[in-house]
């Protein structure tokens, strides 16, 4: 129950909880439904990350990461093309 209180006159309503209000829910599915099948040419990320990243260290993916936050906070593209440019080096 949830009292909800009028001003200052010390009256109180007692109101139900808003679950109380909804139906339940009806139960999940048994069996969770497969996956789509991967379309063909399209590579695992897994396998494909260590060849992009290539001799980058830790220091340099931190930085990319740095520089990623800046852009998405500012929406500065200059960022991106710094980016683009550690990247590259």
């Amino acid at each position: 129950m949830i009292n909800r209180y009028e001003g200052n006159t010390g009256r109180v309503t007692r109101l139900p909880e808003p679950q109380d209000l909804r139906p339940p829910l009806p139960p999940a599915p048994v069996t969770p439904p497969r996956p789509a099948p991967r379309p063909p040419g399209i590579p695992d990320l897994h396998r494909l990350l260590p060849e992009l990243m290539g001799d980058l260290e830790t220091e340099d993916l931190l930085l990319l990461l740095i520089l990623y936050l800046m852009y998405r906070e500012s929406g500065d593209q200059e960022l991106l093309i710094i980016m683009g440019a550690m990247f590259l080096l």
